[in-house]
Formats: C-alpha cells, sequence, structure tokens
C-alpha cells in the first residue's frame, strides 16, 4: 500500500488534521459545550414599537376597504323598509341598520385597538376575516350595473 506524496517542504501530511477544529487551549478556539448558546424567548410585540410600512400599506388598503362597506351597507340600509309591522319590531329593525352601517368601521377598530400588542400578521388576518365576514351581499345583488 502507498501512500501518498509528501510536501515539498518535508514535512509530514497528516489527513487527520484536516478533520480537528485545532488545538483546544488555543485562546481563539470555540467549543459549544463551554460557550452554550443561547435563545431568545419569542416576546408578543411591543405596542409602543411603530409599524413597518408594509403593516401601514395593509391597514390602510383595508381600511379604505371597509369605508367602502360602510358606504354600501348605508346605501342598502337606506333603501329597504319594513311597513306594517308592530313598534318593537320596528324598533329592532332599526337598531340593526344601524349596525349594519357601523360593522365595518366598528371591527376595523377593534381589531386595530384590541390587537395593538398581537403580531401584525395576526392582525391582517383578522382584517381579512372580518372583510369577508362583513361583505355586503344585499348591495350587489340589489343592484343592476348594466
Amino acid at each position: 500500500m502507498t501512500t501518498a506524496a509528501s510536501p515539498p517542504d518535508g514535512s509530514v501530511d497528516h489527513d487527520d488534521d484536516a478533520l480537528s477544529w485545532g488545538d483546544a487551549d488555543d485562546a481563539t478556539h470555540v467549543d459549544a459545550a463551554h460557550n452554550p448558546v443561547t435563545v431568545k424567548e419569542r416576546s408578543g410585540r411591543d405596542p409602543e414599537a411603530p409599524e413597518t410600512s408594509g403593516a401601514l400599506i395593509g391597514f390602510g388598503v383595508f381600511g379604505g376597504l371597509y369605508l367602502l362597506y360602510t358606504v354600501a351597507w348605508l346605501l342598502t340600509a337606506s333603501t329597504s323598509y319594513v311597513s306594517d309591522v308592530d313598534t318593537v319590531l320596528t324598533v329592532f329593525v332599526e337598531v340593526l341598520r344601524f349596525l349594519s352601517i357601523v360593522a365595518p368601521a366598528l371591527w376595523f377598530t377593534v381589531v386595530l385597538w384590541a390587537g395593538r400588542g398581537q403580531r401584525t400578521r395576526s392582525r391582517l388576518l383578522w382584517m381579512l376575516l372580518g372583510a369577508l365576514v362583513l361583505f355586503p351581499w344585499p348591495f350587489v345583488m340589489t343592484r343592476s350595473f348594466g
């Protein structure tokens, strides 16, 4: 069996030296057993920290969408009437009409206020859920666009 040729300077080349990490007595030597890695716990979002530009754009888009929803619910509620019913039902219908108009703005405000300590992603997901739930179907279904 032959061995690999020695370097030209006459020193002996040991293949095992390539697998060592150096002398443990060396000041620059780092050993994981002596220097454990500390992992920082993931904390909640700091409510005093400013929003990123992407979060501000996302909240602005949802704010505009909820404003359009409010206008659509206002137009729908102003054209629907209930007649020939008792006073209790009329009051109930008027309260529901008012709530349908303010629901998009209320959802937007509550998500921003109640979720201020949460991550931006979860607040944007709540905004998306509200956009799906509060979609003004009566406005879309009763209008003819053509």
